[in-house]
C-alpha cells in the first residue's frame, strides 16, 4: 500500500511537473532572444538591410516619415466612446545614404503624435527634422492592418507589383525612448522566471521519484511509534469514505488525501477533538453553496486539520466511527467546548483523552494499536 501511495504521488507531480516545465521553456524560447537583445543592446534600425529585418528590438532616431495610414482605438462599452491609442506611420529603412531601401510602418502611442506630424509635414517640404530616439520591438503586420498599409500605396498609384517589391510587411512596436527603462528589466525578469519554472518542474519530479513527498506522512505514524508493516496492515483494511477512496480511518490512522501529490496521516491516539465544519458560501447575498469537512485536532498542535468531504452524509459517518472506535477522542462541537479548548486545555483533556486507554475499541483488534 506504501509503495503504490509513493506511485501515486508521483504520477500526481508528474502532471504539474511538466506543465511547469514546459511553460519555462516556452517562456525561455519566447524570450531570449530579446533578454539578449536588452543585455547587448539593442540593434540600430538604420545599420539594417531590407532582407536583415523580422523580429529585431531595434532603436531608432526617426528624421523622416510619410504620414499616418491607420490608427488603434480603446472604446468604452458604456459610453462608446473612442479614445485613439496608437497610430501606425510609414518610414523607410536604412540611412540617408542607403541605396537599397523599403518602405515600412512603425506604430507610435498617440502621445508621440504632435512630434511625428511635425517630422512628416518636413519630410514633405524636404526640411531635415531632429531626430525623434525611439525603441521598439519589429513585428509582421497582420492581415487587417496590412490591408490599409498596402492601400494607402494603392492611392499613391502603386502597382501591387510596386508595392510587393519597395515595401515590407513589417512594424516597429514602439515601447519608449529608453530600452534600459522599458524593456531590459521585464525581458530578464521573464526569462529568470522561465528558467524557474524549468528548475522547479525538475525538482518535484526528482523529490517525488525519491518519495519526498511521502515524508510528513512517514512521519506522522514513526511519531507515534507505529511500523511500516503495522501502517500496511491498517491501510488494507482501513475504512473508505468516498468513491475514490481518498479518505480512510483505520485503527491506527485516518488518512485523506490519498491520491495527491502528498498524502496525510494523522495518528489516531493523539487526536483530542472532531467535529464537523459547514461553510455556506454566498455571492452578493445570494447562497452559492455548501461545503463540508471534518476538522480534527490533535495533542501538541495549535492549528487543526481539516479535511473536506462530499457531504454532510459522510461527514457524520466519519464522527460516528471516531466517536465509536476512539474513546478518548471528543466527537461534536459547541460554543462551550470552543471556550474550553481554547482557554483551558488542560481541562479539555481531562473530559476524555486522560481518561481512557488510546486503544481503538473493535473486536478481535484490542492490542492491534501497540507499535
Amino acid at each position: 500500500m506504501l509503495e503504490a501511495l509513493k506511485k501515486k504521488s508521483f504520477k500526481s507531480s508528474m502532471i504539474g511537473s511538466v506543465i511547469l516545465i514546459l511553460i519555462g521553456i516556452f517562456i525561455i524560447i519566447g524570450i531570449f532572444p530579446d533578454t539578449i537583445a536588452t543585455v547587448n543592446g539593442y540593434e540600430i534600425f538604420e545599420d539594417l538591410e531590407p532582407d536583415e529585418i523580422r523580429n529585431q528590438l531595434v532603436q531608432i532616431d526617426v528624421t523622416a516619415n510619410f504620414g499616418c495610414y491607420m490608427e488603434e482605438y480603446s472604446e468604452n462599452t458604456s459610453t462608446h466612446r473612442r479614445t485613439t491609442t496608437d497610430l501606425y506611420y510609414v518610414i523607410w529603412t536604412g540611412n540617408d545614404n542607403a541605396t537599397d531601401f523599403r518602405y515600412m510602418s512603425i506604430k507610435v502611442p498617440v502621445k508621440y503624435e504632435n512630434q511625428m506630424e511635425e517630422i512628416a509635414e518636413n519630410t514633405y517640404n524636404e526640411v531635415r527634422s531632429t531626430p525623434l530616439h525611439l525603441v521598439g520591438k519589429i513585428h509582421k503586420l497582420s492581415n487587417d492592418e496590412y490591408d490599409y498599409f498596402e492601400e494607402y500605396f494603392s492611392e499613391a498609384g502603386w502597382s501591387a507589383a510596386d508595392i510587393d517589391d519597395g515595401t515590407l510587411p513589417y512594424y516597429i512596436d514602439v515601447t519608449g525612448t529608453s530600452a534600459v527603462n522599458s524593456n531590459a528589466v521585464f525581458y530578464i525578469f521573464m526569462c529568470l522566471l522561465g528558467i524557474f519554472f524549468v528548475g522547479f518542474g525538475i525538482y518535484r519530479i526528482v523529490k517525488a521519484s525519491k518519495g519526498g513527498y511521502m515524508k510528513k506522512f512517514r512521519k506522522a505514524y514513526e511519531d507515534a511509534g507505529y511500523s511500516e508493516s503495522s501502517i500496511e496492515s491498517d491501510l488494507a483494511s482501513a475504512t473508505s469514505y468516498n468513491k475514490k477512496g481518498t479518505i480512510k480511518i483505520g485503527r491506527l490512522c485516518t488518512y485523506y488525501d490519498l491520491n495527491s501529490i502528498v498524502p496525510k496521516a494523522i495518528a489516531n491516539n493523539k487526536i483530542l477533538w472532531a467535529y464537523q465544519n459547514t461553510t455556506t458560501h454566498r455571492t452578493n447575498g445570494i447562497k452559492t453553496g455548501v461545503t463540508y469537512s471534518v476538522v480534527i485536532f490533535v495533542d501538541g498542535e495549535k492549528s487543526g486539520y481539516t479535511i473536506g468531504v462530499p457531504n454532510e452524509a459522510t461527514a457524520q459517518e466519519m464522527l460516528k466511527k471516531m466517536n465509536e472506535m476512539f474513546p478518548w477522542v471528543v466527537v461534536g462541537y459547541s460554543d462551550d467546548l470552543r471556550k474550553l479548548f481554547n482557554k483551558d486545555r488542560a481541562h479539555f483533556l481531562e473530559l476524555r483523552y486522560n481518561k481512557v486507554s488510546h486503544v481503538a475499541v473493535e473486536p478481535g483488534f484490542e492490542d492491534i494499536n501497540k507499535p
